[in-house]
């Protein structure tokens, strides 16, 4: 019995010593997430070969303009997007056809429309910087790492669920990350190529961006209904 009772304490002394040595690392740890298998994916052009129209409102600092973007049939194994721009200081309407690639980088616009792409190029095809590889829809996931001047933050979902847009209401992934005061966002709704509204803030705190669907023709989109 004596035997036993100083087994018993040299084992509670070899485990406390243990878990004082491995505690400074273990409050340090993140807790990990655990994405459900069965979650979706989405990258940047999902959904595109059902040919979707999209008609977004877009406001980039004193820049107001809306677009509708046609996803043309894929022709020779590439696909072509037709941008109509409407500025909302003119009646004149802005036409450009642009071969997709993989990073929405486009480059060979004319120059009535090189301004216009300019401000598509920051805002709505922006997301090409974190989601041209498949990215979890799922809460909690994580997107990808932005350096703000000194602060390091991360693109993550952080909530999902029915939501109502100007086109209507759908199940959608809402994207978020803090700048200052705010907190940035960007919803993405599964089998749309491009985000469906975004609210970006810059470091002073002005706002610097927003976009929203306010019109969708996707009757071949999994999902979607004519």
């Amino acid at each position: 019995m004596p035997n036993i009772r100083i087994v018993a304490i040299f084992a509670v002394i070899i485990i406390a010593a243990v878990a004082g040595l491995a505690w400074p690392f273990l409050v340090n740890v993140k807790p990990v997430y655990l994405l459900p298998i069965q979650a979706n994916q989405w990258h940047m052009g999902k959904g595109s070969q059902y040919n979707p129209e999209m008609t977004y409102q877009v406001s980039f600092n004193n820049t107001k303009f809306s677009t509708d973007l046609k996803f043309l049939p894929i022709q020779g194994g590439s696909q072509q997007l037709l941008v109509m721009i409407n500025p909302s200081d003119s009646n004149r309407e802005v036409n450009q056809t642009v071969k997709i690639g993989l990073v929405y980088d486009f480059t060979d616009v004319s120059s009535d429309a090189k301004s216009y792409f300019d401000v598509l190029d920051q805002s709505l095809f922006s997301m090409r910087d974190y989601a041209t590889e498949d990215k979890f829809l799922a809460k909690d996931a994580e997107w990808g790492d932005l350096y703000i001047g000194a602060n390091h933050e991360t693109l993550k979902v952080t909530d999902s669920g029915k939501m109502s847009f100007g086109f209507g209401s759908e199940n959608a992934f809402l994207l978020s990350y803090r700048i200052g005061a705010h907190i940035n966002k960007i919803w993405i709704v599964d089998n749309l190529p491009l985000p469906v509204k975004s609210e970006i803030y810059d470091p002073d705190g002005n706002l610097q961006y927003t976009y929203e669907l306010v019109s969708l023709k996707a009757s071949s989109t999994p999902g979607f209904t004519p």
